[in-house]
């Protein structure tokens, strides 16, 4: 019946230590050795490392990397093969609708920065015959 009881406590300051409540009085109550802190405390670590994913594995880093991309390989040729010929047709039609838009937006880039030189030259042909005709009026 004690474990029981210290079992329940460690699990409730386990759960709470996890959603950042601070139990120090649940702690204080129960009759916890050292070393028993030491293992809750491990566990905890055990715990966070096993949500964040970083759990041990029997694989090295490399042959995890293999398997890795030797799915997302299988999973790209699975989708390539399970297209129709419509779909094939289909996304290369919007691929060439996206190259198209993309130089029209250049074309249209373009011009706007040929019209603006465009203008300031015009802009500068103003401003200079307008100071020739006061040089000439001043004379």
């Amino acid at each position: 019946m004690a474990n029981v009881h210290r079992e329940q406590l460690l699990m409730k300051d386990q759960y709470n230590t996890d959603n950042g409540i601070k139990t120090e009085a649940s702690i204080s109550q129960s009759n916890v050795s050292k070393v028993s802190r030491t293992h809750n405390e491990l566990h905890r670590e055990l715990l966070l490392a096993h949500k964040r994913g970083l759990a041990l594995s029997s694989r090295s880093e490399l042959q995890q990397a293999l398997e890795r991309r030797q799915r997302v390989q299988s999973d790209q040729e699975e989708e390539e093969l399970s297209r129709t010929p419509l779909e094939d047709v289909l996304l290369r039609r919007q691929q060439k609708q996206l190259e198209t838009e993309k130089e029209s937006e250049e074309r249209v880039r373009e011009e706007a920065q040929l019209m603006e030189f465009v203008r300031v030259r015009q802009n500068l042909r103003k401003i200079h015959t307008a100071m020739q005709q006061n040089k000439a009026g001043t004379s």
